[in-house]
């Protein structure tokens, strides 16, 4: 990644915007996809919002509580998209629904998954102690994995669901990450592209 530029907005007068929350979390998410998370600093995003750096601060105290917050958003979006599709696909189809959704998500909201799947250090803490941000990435792979269990049938033990819920979850990722990340490339239709991942994935569960 790139260092982030000093990108500063017009300033801003003291007390404007009810809205100053959403902006420093929008100039975040736009930031930290472009040049990670490592290279952009709360004075770039303060200037990109065009507040001053320890008005940032009495959104967000930290840059790490910024970025679990980031995360955050970007998870629950992918949750809601995949709660609603379960309402309105049957059973059998169920699987195959999830993965379109989850292509979709990163195909419309590139920054959001950029921020979610494809950043290193977004985290500074383990799965034992884990921030907001990953957990709510676990709650939407929860989503997935449940559905996966569902599909697979009671007879299916813990383990082997946990290895096809992992595998599938990934090789989604790959397709979607590598088309985001490598535009350029001649991609074949990408919805056909998409339906044929998701065909080979589930080939007994559309």
């Amino acid at each position: 990644m790139t260092p982030a530029p000093m990108v500063r907005s017009r300033r801003k007068a003291k007390g404007a915007g009810p809205e100053r929350r959403e902006e420093i979390l929008a100039a975040a998410l736009r930031l930290f996809s472009e040049h990670g998370v490592h290279t952009v600093s709360t004075r770039q995003i303060a200037a990109a919002v065009g507040i001053s750096q320890p008005s940032l601060y009495a959104y967000f105290p930290t840059k790490q509580v910024l970025v679990e917050e980031v995360t955050r958003r970007a998870f629950l979006d992918l949750s809601e998209r995949m709660t609603d599709a379960l309402r309105h696909h049957p059973p059998g189809n169920r699987l195959a629904g999830l993965a379109r959704v989850y292509a979709e998500f990163g195909f419309t909201q590139p920054d959001a998954y950029r921020v979610a799947f494809m950043l290193e250090g977004v985290s500074s803490r383990d799965r034992g102690n884990a921030d907001s941000g990953l957990r709510a990435g676990l709650g939407a792979f929860a989503i997935y994995r449940d559905t996966v269990t569902v599909a697979l049938g009671p007879e299916v033990g813990e383990e082997e669901v946990d290895l096809v819920a992992q595998s599938t979850w990934a090789s989604l990722h790959g397709l979607v990450s590598l088309m985001i990340a490598r535009p350029t490339f001649p991609w074949a239709d990408r919805a056909r592209l998409v339906d044929l991942h998701v065909e080979r994935l589930f080939p007994l569960r559309r």
